[in-house]
């Protein structure tokens, strides 16, 4: 989506039409989702937040500002959320359970289906069980990142900013990320 269309999209909720928010909402919600998620790292607390986040969307639509880059805006709000509601909480970031673990790189894994390119079932099943595991051996900053850069399509300058981490260190834990991710998918190339 463009920033025209996202802002087209922004005019229609701001004149109280709903099909803006759902145009934004079919368009981001596994982006905001994986966003959340890498904070929180907890799946029930991620779909609650991710909920919120899209009223709190219709709420703070009239702040954006057109050339801002909207992703980043929307990331922005959407990180800042989790943080917050992470302090309110006053509760550090624990190893997920196993069954988080596996909802959210299910997940991932049907936001990364396009990486998909053998045709039998079986094929895809292999490679979509190889994804899972490729990803859980990134660490959460590794993961972030790369999350922010595939599936949010955003630039390491955005990213950078979004994660207040110098563009050089984005770059190089990006690049060491993929690495890893090759390493563990090598069978694939």
């Amino acid at each position: 989506m463009t920033d025209e269309e996202f802002q087209l999209a922004i005019d229609m909720m701001l004149a109280g039409n709903s099909e803006g928010l759902k145009i934004i909402y079919e368009e981001y919600i596994k982006l905001i989702y994986v966003t959340i998620y890498n904070v929180v790292g907890n799946k029930e607390d991620t779909e609650d937040l991710t909920s919120e986040f899209f009223i709190k969307l219709v709420r703070v639509a009239g702040g954006f500002q057109k050339g801002n880059g909207h992703r980043t805006w929307m990331i922005t709000i959407a990180r800042n959320m989790a943080l917050d509601y992470l302090r309110k909480r006053k509760k550090e970031v624990l190893a997920s359970t196993k069954e988080d673990e596996e909802s959210a790189n299910d997940y991932i894994d049907s936001v990364n289906a396009d990486l998909i390119t053998k045709n039998s079932v079986e094929d895809e099943a292999m490679m979509s069980y190889d994804i899972q595991n490729a990803m859980k051996s990134l660490n959460q900053n590794e993961k972030q990142i790369v999350d922010l850069k595939l599936v949010g399509q955003l630039k390491f300058k955005e990213i950078s900013e979004i994660l207040g981490q110098p563009m050089g260190t984005v770059t190089w834990v990006y690049n060491q990320a993929i690495k890893k991710l090759r390493r563990c998918l090598s069978d694939y190339e």
